[in-house]
């Protein structure tokens, strides 16, 4: 199973209205129809609040009302206009149809659209995705023409957006197509990126009939550069993996070559073992990485994870991370997977989800707790067994890490 997600900025799912209103039946409706639209939805109850969010939040869209207490919309509009902070983002108000001079006077103090009431919140909502499509260049497109020079157009960003999307492309084809299939194991994958391109990888290298090597890595960083760095180590493990080499010369030939040919701040945390399919023997070594978490089966479901945790085996034998340091050495160990084990390596994309609560992240205890209550299930099920269980932790598909997971599960003497 693997799954690639593209979170694009500019869509309506990511972009937040801040309401304006001191009717508070108003605001509960609108605020009801814009987030089954699609958006993410703020309030304030009157002007002054308004100005302290929009300066705070600094929303995608303001709708706000005219006649309101303390200091009525088009004030509101004047000194969001005067800010510089807060100057370009999009402004529609709500008027009585009669109000002909306040349509006028919103106009001239620089918002972008209106509506009179009674509305119908169709109305509201193509309105809004009408202002944002006009507006969405002065905040997304022209800063980046400006920050690329003078030389650089509109469609020369459009031109680099196609350019991401097909080294997105490439790079999910540099990617194993599906997990190997071998007789007496069970291999299963999960997949997900925080931008169009991934610094993570994992990759599955047949080295003989007998054995198979599991390359899992984590690059520095996200964007262009990651992915870029990213290739390169997929690259040179798929030349460098062989059947006589250890893990831990395989990943001393791997570092020098990133030493040598990256800056110092470019460097990734990887993983490298070889399964021998005959005996279950995983011998592996770690640059810097996540411990692969060895679930040993047999254990009393009913126990607390506490108690279960005499059957876990971190797989914690390390080495320094690669790339970023020429004398950086790497041990190599072993562990013996039965029938029932399983293993799953991991990126930190995984244990540094944040959950719904701030500074609460999903953890090393969180995996292990979730796997072990699953352990009868196939690996593809483990798989979507951790998604579902990150995806409600967390609250959202959105990411702020990529995220690679390989998972192995023994499932008889072969």
């Amino acid at each position: 199973m693997s799954e690639t997600v593209y979170v694009s900025k500019v869509n309506s799912s990511t972009e937040t209205i801040l309401v304006v209103d001191d009717d508070t039946d108003i605001l509960a409706l609108l605020e009801m129809s814009l987030i089954s639209d699609g958006f993410n939805v703020i309030t304030a109850s009157d002007g002054m609040e308004g100005l302290e969010r929009a300066k705070t939040d600094l929303p995608d869209l303001i709708l706000l009302d005219v006649m309101m207490p303390y200091m009525d919309g088009l004030q509101v509009i004047e000194k969001l206009k005067s800010d510089s902070d807060t100057s370009t983002i999009p402004i529609m108000w709500i008027t009585a149809k009669s109000q002909t001079e306040d349509k006028l006077k919103g106009l001239e103090t620089g918002g972008d659209d209106y509506i009179t009431k009674p509305f119908d919140l169709r109305e509201v909502s193509a309105r809004i995705n009408a202002v944002l499509g006009r507006t969405r260049p002065v905040k997304y497109i022209n800063p980046l023409i400006s920050a690329m020079g003078e030389g650089f157009s509109e469609e020369g960003v459009a031109e680099l957006g196609s350019h991401l999307q097909a080294a997105a492309e490439i790079q999910m084809k540099l990617l194993p197509d599906k997990p190997p299939v071998y007789p007496g194991f069970e291999f299963a994958t999960m997949f997900r990126s925080s931008t169009s391109v991934s610094g993570d990888l994992y990759d599955f290298i047949p080295l003989s009939e007998t054995r198979i090597g599991v390359v899992l890595g984590d690059v520095k960083g996200h964007g262009i550069p990651a992915a870029l760095l990213m290739v390169m180590i997929q690259t040179a493990s798929r030349l460098l993996c062989n059947e006589t080499d250890s893990p831990s010369t395989v990943l001393k030939r791997i570092n020098t070559l990133l030493f040598h040919n990256t800056d110092l701040e470019q460097f990734a945390t990887m993983v490298y073992g070889i399964l021998e399919l005959d005996t279950g023997l995983f011998t592996y070594a770690n640059g810097g990485h996540c411990p692969p978490i060895h679930f040993i089966s047999g254990k009393d479901k009913t126990d607390t994870l506490n108690h279960n945790r005499s059957k876990v085996e971190l797989l914690e034998t390390g080495g320094m991370l690669i790339g970023a340091f020429d004398i950086a050495t790497f041990s190599s160990d072993t562990s013996q997977l039965s029938p029932g084990d399983v293993l799953i390596l991991y990126t930190d994309g995984v244990t540094e989800t944040e959950g719904v609560k701030p500074n609460d992240f999903y953890g090393e205890d969180r995996l292990i707790e979730c796997l072990s209550r699953n352990l009868d299930q196939s690996a593809e099920t483990l798989c979507e067994v951790l998604q579902s269980d990150l995806l409600d932790f967390s609250g959202t598909t959105q990411l702020k890490d990529d995220r690679a997971v390989v998972v192995i599960k023994r499932t008889e003497v072969n």
